[in-house]
C-alpha cells in the first residue's frame, strides 16, 4: 500500500503531462494551418518573397510535408534562384516516404528546374521516366519536344510531335512542317538535294499552307536551273499566305526575265496587286512599269494608288521618278522628302510576331521572343485605305 502511495503522485504528473500534450498537438496543426494559407495569401497577391519566408519556417519546423517543399521549390525556381530548387527537389525525390503521386510530382518539378538551369541531359532523362505516367504523359512529351528543339535535333522532334497528336494533344502539323524545313536546309548544306527536296515535300504534306517550304522549293529549283518549276513555287506563296509575298518578288522577277517572260511578270504583277495593295507590290510593279512603258505609265499608276492606297514605298517611287525629270531650286522639297522618306525605311522594323507583338528587321521563322513557329508576318507598307465623302 505504502508503494501504490507514492506512484500516485508519478501517475497523476504523467497523466498532466500526456494531456498536456495531446493539447499542444492541435495546436501546432492550427499554427501550421495558420501559415500555409498565409504564404497562399502571399502567393495570391504576387508576392513572392513573403510566401518563400513563410514557407521556408514551414518547411524547417516539418520536414516531412511534401506539399510544402514542392511549393518552396517552384517559387525559388520562379524568383530564378534555380540552384535551391534543384536542391530542394532533389532532397524530395530522395526520401523513402514519398507516395507514388508525390514522386512523381517531385520528379516533375526537378525537371521543370533543370529545363531552366538548361541543363537538358537531366531534364531530358527526367521527363522520359514520366512518360511511362499517364497523368504526366502529355505534358513530359511537350517539355522533350521543346529540349529537342533547343538541341536541333529535329527527327526526334518531329517523331515526339506525332506522338503527342496520336495521344490527343492538340495538332503539331504545321510546328513539324517547320522541323521538316530545318531538315531540308541541313541536306541543301551538304549538299543532299534528293533529301532536302523529300523534306520539303513532306513539309507541304503536313501543312499545304508552309510558305517557307515553298521559298526553299523555289530557290532550289533555280540552283538547279528550273526556273518554271521555280515560278510555281514562288506563286504558291502568294496563294499560301499574301503576307509574305514580298520575300519572292525579287526571285521571281529574275526567274521571268532569265526565260524572258517579263511581259508576264509585269501581268501578273497587275494580279497580284488587285488583291494586295501593299506598298512593296506597288513598288515593284511601279519600277517594271517605269522599265517597260516610261515614266508616264509609272506616274499615272503611281498617282492613282496612292490617293486611294497611301504608302511609303509608293510615296518615294514617285518622287524618285519626279527627281530624275530635273534639277533646280524647286526639287528641293522633293529631294528632302525622298531623304525623309528613305530615312523612315531604313530604320522601321519589317517583321512583327503576331502572337507576342515581338518586332525585328529580318525573317525568323521561330519567334525569339515567344517561340512560336511562324508566327513572325512581313508588316505590310500600308498606312490606309482611304474612304470617299
Amino acid at each position: 500500500m505504502e508503494l501504490l502511495w507514492l506512484l500516485l503522485p508519478v501517475a497523476a504528473a504523467s497523466g498532466w503531462w500526456a494531456a498536456r500534450r495531446e493539447i499542444a498537438k492541435p495546436n501546432r496543426a492550427a499554427v501550421r494551418s495558420a501559415d500555409y494559407f498565409k504564404g497562399l495569401n502571399y502567393l495570391i497577391d504576387d508576392k513572392p518573397d513573403q510566401a518563400i519566408e513563410v514557407l521556408t519556417r514551414m518547411a524547417d519546423v516539418d520536414r516531412d510535408t511534401a506539399e510544402i517543399h514542392l511549393a518552396l521549390g517552384n517559387l525559388f525556381r520562379r524568383r530564378g534562384e534555380v540552384d535551391r530548387a534543384i536542391h530542394i527537389h532533389g532532397s524530395l525525390i530522395a526520401r523513402t516516404n514519398l507516395t507514388a503521386d508525390q514522386r512523381r510530382q517531385a520528379v516533375m518539378e526537378l525537371g521543370e528546374d533543370y529545363l531552366r538551369a538548361g541543363l537538358f541531359d537531366r531534364a531530358e532523362a527526367l521527363f522520359r521516366e514520366l512518360m511511362e505516367q499517364p497523368d504526366h504523359m502529355e505534358v513530359a512529351i511537350s517539355r522533350l519536344i521543346y529540349i529537342f528543339q533547343q538541341e536541333k535535333d529535329w527527327r526526334q522532334a518531329i517523331e515526339y510531335c506525332d506522338r503527342l497528336e496520336q495521344i490527343g494533344g492538340g495538332s503539331k502539323r504545321k510546328e513539324t512542317a517547320h522541323f521538316c524545313c530545318e531538315l531540308a536546309e541541313v541536306a541543301s548544306s551538304r549538299p543532299k538535294d534528293a533529301e532536302a527536296k523529300a523534306w520539303l515535300l513532306d513539309a507541304l504534306g503536313r501543312d499545304p499552307d508552309c510558305t517557307r517550304a515553298s521559298l526553299l522549293l523555289g530557290r532550289f529549283a533555280m540552283r538547279i536551273g528550273d526556273h518554271q518549276a521555280a515560278i510555281e513555287a514562288f506563286q504558291a506563296v502568294e496563294r499560301q499566305d499574301r503576307g509574305y509575298f514580298p520575300e519572292v518578288i525579287a526571285p521571281l522577277a529574275q526567274c521571268f526575265s532569265t526565260l524572258d517572260r517579263l511581259d508576264d511578270w509585269v501581268r501578273y504583277l497587275r494580279e497580284v496587286q488587285e488583291r494586295d495593295h501593299s506598298g512593296r507590290v506597288t513598288d515593284a510593279l511601279a519600277e517594271w512599269l517605269l522599265k517597260r512603258e516610261g515614266e508616264e505609265a509609272a506616274l499615272q499608276f503611281l498617282e492613282c494608288e496612292l490617293r486611294d492606297y497611301p504608302t511609303l514605298l509608293g510615296l518615294r517611287r514617285l518622287v524618285e521618278i519626279k527627281l530624275e525629270r530635273g534639277e533646280g531650286a524647286e526639287y528641293a522639297d522633293l529631294r528632302a522628302l525622298h531623304c525623309i522618306s528613305t530615312q523612315m525605311l531604313n530604320s522601321a522594323a519589317r517583321y512583327r510576331c503576331v502572337n507576342c507583338g515581338f518586332v525585328v528587321k529580318s525573317l525568323h521563322w521561330c519567334c525569339p521572343s515567344c517561340q512560336q513557329w511562324n508566327a513572325i508576318k512581313p508588316m505590310p507598307d500600308l498606312v490606309i485605305k482611304t474612304t470617299a465623302g
